[in-house]
């Protein structure tokens, strides 16, 4: 692995608080010095025979090394590990205590490495932390929390230290955009956001999750998950791309339709808009069948907010059938950003 000396981002003993969404298709985590994002993937590492330094440069802390061995993981991976070498983290595993949290675990140590990238020498650094589930997998949260907790060596190519987590909390996945809202960044209330039931439509790579808040109460019956998300309009863009090219496409160029609703091809662009709203149609589908589901017509929630790496490839369909919608800024960020938040909430409450 190679190691490369960067700034120090903090000191050694320093108390941080992050808000961490370890999302099915991106890791997000925030804390008042930076904001990081990396896919959700990674792989067993390779060696790579030419200009591997100038390839970790590019990536910086995007290799980390455990005792299961030496990993690429987020855009590292994706450039420079085949398909069939990646790992993904999904909805349900078939051991989600070992298998699903372990995954959980190494993506939240390498967001941990990026975010105080120059700490060397196993410099101790504390943390608290406040995350989020899907709403049907908050079964899973005591077993995350347990995962979390304590001291966690990290080694990657940007930084290596001892984390010690001293405090886990972990909340429904959709809250964090309530709290982006309803919270100041100081953990103050805020007095701008006089809704008194408060839906949020969270739509991430795997699961569309919706969470309804009664005046600061969580209402359960109201709330829940689907395993639809964009994953499915990206499946259909790729089965279309492979049957008219006859190949396999690399994920960040399926992506690049989905977003753009163009391929290149040869060098020339292939207009693709008609398959990718063809592709979106499933999940705004699910999308609005849960919405359904859970509010029927909405006319008790007093406002929706739609947040998640999806939440823009339904906003116009939900909008139409909830006009109370909003579409939240930077979307993607949004539960990070709240679960930041909540997490000074509660130091002011203790304090």
């Amino acid at each position: 692995m190679s190691k490369r000396k960067q700034v120090q981002a903090a000191l050694p003993g320093s108390s941080i608080t992050i808000g961490l969404d370890i999302g099915y298709g991106e890791v997000k985590a925030v804390s008042s010095e930076a904001v990081i994002k990396f896919p959700s993937v990674m792989g067993h590492a390779r060696e790579l025979k030419f200009a591997q330094d100038d390839i970790a440069e590019r990536h910086p802390g995007d290799q980390i090394t455990d005792d299961e061995g030496e990993w690429f993981v987020g855009d590292l991976a994706l450039t420079q590990l085949p398909p069939g070498e990646m790992l993904r983290l999904r909805g349900r595993t078939a051991n989600e205590a070992t298998m699903g949290n372990a995954f959980r675990l190494r993506l939240a140590k390498v967001a941990i490495g990026k975010l105080v990238a120059g700490m060397w020498n196993r410099d101790i650094v504390h943390l608290k932390v406040a995350s989020g589930l899907p709403v049907d997998h908050m079964r899973d949260a005591a077993a995350f929390k347990s995962a979390l907790l304590g001291q966690h060596i990290i080694r990657t190519d940007t930084a290596e230290l001892v984390a010690n987590i001293s405090d886990v909390m972990v909340m429904p996945q959709g809250y964090g955009s309530i709290y982006a809202m309803s919270l100041t960044p100081n953990g103050e209330i805020n007095r701008q956001h006089t809704y008194r039931r408060t839906g949020v439509c969270d739509v991430g790579t795997y699961t569309v999750d919706l969470a309804l808040d009664d005046e600061g109460e969580y209402v359960d019956a109201q709330s829940g998950s689907v395993e639809s998300g964009v994953f499915t309009a990206q499946e259909r863009i790729a089965a279309a791309l492979e049957r008219d090219y006859r190949q396999k496409m690399p994920f960040k160029l399926v992506e690049e339709v989905l977003r753009t609703g163009i391929f290149h091809a040869n060098g020339q662009p292939v207009d693709y808009s008609a398959i990718v709203e063809e592709a979106l149609a499933p999940l705004r589908s699910a999308t609005l069948s849960l919405m359904s589901e859970k509010w029927h017509g909405g006319a008790t929630v007093d406002v929706i907010y739609l947040s998640g790496g999806g939440a823009a490839y339904v906003f116009d369909e939900v909008g139409a059938v909830y006009p109370q919608a909003q579409l939240l800024p930077d979307a993607q960020l949004a539960n990070a950003r709240g679960y930041l938040h909540y997490a000074r909430f509660v130091a002011r409450q203790g304090a």
